[in-house]
């Protein structure tokens, strides 16, 4: 399987058109990889689904094992040694700061793009 790189932006506008609409062509690498997402993605939920809740589960145990502790270790023959490590973090709230002075906002915005891979809604068009 091939991995070129992927263009960093569209050539067309984006603002006010709908999706262009692909069918791939029957027996073609896309109809294959069209179809291996659809399982992959579905097992890679469930799987991701079952983690989150094992991971959580693991946390609330370890926090009450050591009440009000910032660095807990489990280990044991069962799994791997983990670690669970509180941090804080700061994060800026650039709506707010856009609200409040947005003439600083705009001097310092950069504008950035990304690529999003999602099912389509049946009728719908972003």
């Amino acid at each position: 399987m091939t991995t070129d790189p992927i263009p960093t932006e569209p050539t067309a506008a984006i603002e006010g058109t709908g999706p262009v609409l692909v069918q791939p062509d029957t027996g073609s690498r896309l109809e294959d990889l069209h179809a291996r997402y659809a399982q992959l993605k579905a097992t890679a939920d469930a799987a991701n689904e079952q983690l989150k809740a094992v991971t959580d589960a693991i946390k609330r145990e370890l926090t009450d094992a050591a009440p009000g502790q910032p660095k807990i270790e489990l280990n044991g023959p069962a799994g791997p040694a983990l670690r669970l490590t509180y941090s804080e973090t700061w994060r800026f709230d650039s709506r707010s700061f856009k609200a409040v002075d947005p003439e600083t906002y705009v001097r310092f915005a950069k504008k950035s793009g990304s690529w999003t891979l999602k099912a389509a809604t049946a009728g719908a068009s972003e």
